[in-house]
C-alpha cells in the first residue's frame, strides 16, 4: 500500500506531536536539571576561590608573624 508524500508527512506530523507530548516533561526535566548543576559547579568555583584567598592571607600573615622569623 503507497501512501503519498502528503500523508506521510502528515503522519510524521502527528507521531512527532505525540512523542513531543509524552515526553516534553522529561525534557523539561533534563533542562532543570542541567540549569541546577550549572548553579552549583558556579557556586562550588566560588567557594574554592574563596577559600584559596582565605588559605592564601593566612599564609601571608604566617611568613610576617614574629614567630616565623624566629624560626628562620
Amino acid at each position: 500500500m503507497s501512501r503519498t508524500p502528503e500523508v506521510v508527512s502528515k503522519l510524521t506530523e502527528s507521531t512527532y506531536k505525540n512523542v513531543m507530548e509524552e515526553f516534553n516533561p522529561a525534557l523539561r526535566n533534563l533542562v532543570n536539571l542541567g540549569k541546577s548543576y550549572e548553579k552549583s559547579v558556579s557556586a562550588m568555583t566560588l567557594a574554592g576561590k574563596a577559600y584559596f584567598t582565605a588559605v592564601s592571607k593566612i599564609g601571608e600573615n604566617a611568613i610576617v608573624s614574629p614567630m616565623s622569623r624566629e624560626l628562620d
